[in-house]
């Protein structure tokens, strides 16, 4: 695949992700994009300033990263969710970026 075809696929993918996660995430107000870069094909989820490393994932795989950010900064910033929180949570925010 040449460099150009894997712009235009990587811009494809960031319209299709852009389209999918769009009713989630104004539900929730948050702040979304997805970037992509040609360089490493690094491809990143933002929510809310929150970078999430999605680099080759699915779109599904995608949603599955905004329902979790969705769990951890709005469900789990007031409620109880078991004695092992910590490891839950580190799970979930294996992929988040500082």
């Amino acid at each position: 695949m040449s460099k150009e075809e894997m712009i235009k696929e990587l811009e494809k993918k960031r319209i299709e992700v852009l389209k999918e996660i769009k009713p989630i995430c104004e539900a929730f107000n948050l702040e979304y994009d997805y970037i992509v870069s040609i360089e490493g094909q690094k491809e990143t989820l933002v929510l809310n300033g929150q970078k999430i490393g999605c680099s080759c994932n699915s779109i599904s795989a995608i949603i599955d990263e905004v329902i979790g950010y969705i769990f951890v900064k709005i469900y789990c910033k007031d409620n109880y969710i078991g004695p092992f929180r910590t490891q839950t949570l580190n799970v979930i925010k294996k992929y988040w970026l500082n």
